[in-house]
């Protein structure tokens, strides 16, 4: 065979695999409608090519023609997404959009290709809070310094429980440092907002791993006598609707906004449920890890089918995944053999930022934010801070945001509480595409608004 029909037949199965690849890929990314108009650019462009032409380079023609079919109609797509402000970052609307079209498999190996450098063993220089702390006044730990060692399964102690005042909210008992010299303020709670004139939530920053001293903990204690709680949907997750409470808290509600927190995972990554308003968007799981909000707008969250029953009560449920901890111990390992993956490569570390929701052991919640860690450094960092079973949220980059709100000026201020936490601060006033929690001043919320849906 001539040199001349070898590299014939080559340029001819290459021109034959991209026609297949970006057929391919039409399909997936557009649907039947883009494949219809590759078929259709195709045929024009086979025509206008002449008889000649169409005769000596059929599959190159074809190729040709699906190829611009997709990177046309995905970049106008693609630019429609990601261009507009939607509350979101521009790489995070990239991601999205990518998601969106069939590329989650990718983005998915991409993230974790990105995020494979474990945490620093030396210690923080500085804690992750956004706020002003007092200096620390208890004693430092004398029981381990940053050289020591921790197994996977070890705890470290934490603060003992406190009795509970429902008139006058106190602040959890200190958490005690566990690397020394501790830095100022490590470990002791600062009151962040009231509500009704009492304190309602606090904040501390802990370095929880004395192993690896780099990864650094902030937790929000939340006191809900004074508040109410709300959560609100996303135009993505959960989309749909028409909702009543929808992207954003309405501005006759922002007087009264104290705080936000983000919500979990996009749906093709639970197999856990969702529903609010009386709307069931996924199907709730039994045994999976639950936030609910009952209809006095007060937040729980537990293990259903355990901890709290789906019986029609609650004005709105969010799963996500098993719980991380449970009984005070990890529940990494159980929830891997049993399918979760934590944000994890299929069962491979990756080291990200984290959120999630405890419970304390005077029986109130907490917002979590640890960086950058694991999934099982994420549990030991959440038993660390005292928590008795545990919910991971959101993770990843811009995902995981606890903001705090002033009304001043006819608008609602927010600030993150942790100098770590990024992407869009006014996302969820503005408009955010993912659902999220709100808490209000019980007082000041006015009658018959959403929050009544």
């Amino acid at each position: 065979m001539s040199e001349h029909l070898v590299r014939k037949k080559v340029l001819l199965g290459v021109a034959a695999v991209l026609l297949a690849l970006f057929a391919w890929l039409a399909v997936l990314t557009g649907g039947w409608g883009l494949a219809a108009v590759a078929m259709l650019v195709t045929a024009g462009v086979l025509l206008l090519a002449g008889k000649r032409e169409w005769k000596r380079n059929p599959l190159w023609l074809a190729a040709f023609a699906v190829i611009l079919s997709v990177v046309v109609w995905d970049g106008v797509s693609l630019a429609k997404y990601a261009i507009p402000d939607n509350g979101d970052t521009f790489s995070s609307r990239v991601a999205t959009w990518g998601r969106d079209h069939g590329f989650s498999p990718v983005i998915d190996k991409l993230e974790a290709m990105a995020y494979r450098t474990p945490p620093s063993k030396d210690p923080a220089q500085s804690l992750g809070l956004n706020i002003s702390v007092p200096p620390t006044t208890a004693p430092a730990a004398t029981t381990t310094t940053a050289a020591a060692t921790v197994n996977p399964g070890d705890t470290v102690p934490a603060a003992t429980s406190t009795t509970l005042d429902t008139t006058n909210p106190q602040p959890p008992a200190a958490l005690k440092p566990v690397i020394s010299p501790a830095l100022p303020g490590e470990g002791q709670w600062t009151p962040i907002a009231q509500a009704q004139g009492h304190d309602t939530l606090w904040a501390t920053s802990l370095r929880p791993l004395p192993a690896t001293g780099g990864v650094v903990a902030t937790m929000v204690a939340i006191d809900q006598t004074y508040l109410r709680t709300s959560m609100f949907n996303g135009t993505e997750e959960p989309g749909g609707g028409p909702w009543k409470k929808g992207n954003h808290v309405p501005i006759t509600l922002q007087p009264a906004l104290i705080a936000t927190m983000n919500g979990g995972f996009r749906f093709e990554h639970i197999k856990g449920g969702y529903m609010n308003e009386g709307k069931v968007v996924k199907p709730l799981k039994q045994g999976d890890a639950t936030i609910a909000v009952d209809k006095t707008g007060t937040m729980v969250m537990g293990k259903l089918g355990r901890d709290l029953q789906d019986d029609g009560s609650w004005a709105s449920m969010r799963q996500n995944l098993e719980l991380i901890v449970d009984n005070g111990t990890s529940n990494v390992a159980q929830g891997t053999a049993d399918g979760v993956w934590w944000g994890a490569d299929n069962g491979n570390a990756v080291y990200v930022k984290r959120s999630g929701v405890c419970a304390l052991p005077d029986g109130r919640l907490a917002y979590v934010l640890v960086d950058q860690v694991d999934a099982e450094q994420f549990a030991q960092s959440l038993i660390a801070l005292g928590c008795t079973r545990a919910m991971q949220l959101d993770i990843n980059v811009d995902w995981p945001a606890f903001a705090l709100y002033n009304w001043a000026n006819n608008k609602s201020n927010p600030h993150f509480v942790d100098k770590r936490m990024s992407g869009t601060l006014r996302r969820y006033v503005d408009g955010s595409t993912k659902e999220f929690f709100a808490f209000f001043d019980r007082k000041q919320v006015p009658a018959g608004t959403v929050l009544d849906s």
